[in-house]
């Protein structure tokens, strides 16, 4: 049987019940074959459409809002003064680096304390392969372990 039902009846033409796995199945109703108990009779989707004023088959499909514009990746690379390309080994380089400069039982600066949290992070993410990949396509932190 088709979608869209060609030769439509107004009154009705489709004979349509569910299966044992609650799947709507549909047929014909003919005079050969009557509507069965399980069944209900139905129009088909060609007789039970009714065209509404002021619109038309002209008519532009509706617009989609236009993507997001996906972040730019790179924040926690500058907070610990690498590029996108550093190896494993660069990036503990910097981190050490930073973290003797910044650590708060060498440096009592409270500024330098909060820096160190955000330097602890960005290595955080980044020294895990899978996090840093998925930092890298998206531009979004991943979940914390």
């Amino acid at each position: 049987m088709l979608a869209v039902d060609a030769d439509p009846v107004p009154d009705g033409n489709t004979a349509v019940w569910k299966d044992a796995f609650g799947v709507l199945r549909s047929r014909r109703v003919t005079k050969a074959r009557p509507l069965a108990g399980l069944e209900k009779l139905m129009r088909p989707h060609a007789a039970a459409c009714v065209s509404r004023p002021g619109i038309t088959t002209d008519d532009p499909p509706p617009r989609r809002p236009p993507p997001r514009p996906t972040p730019a990746a790179g924040e926690l690379y500058a907070r610990l003064g690498i590029e996108r390309t550093a190896t494993a080994q660069d990036l503990r380089r910097a981190y050490r680096r930073l973290a003797r400069e910044l650590h708060p039982d060498l440096n009592p600066d409270p500024r330098a304390a909060e820096r160190f949290k955000k330097v602890a992070e960005a290595y955080d993410v980044l020294s895990d392969p899978r996090r840093r990949q998925t930092y890298d396509l998206t531009g979004l932190r991943p979940r914390p372990k």
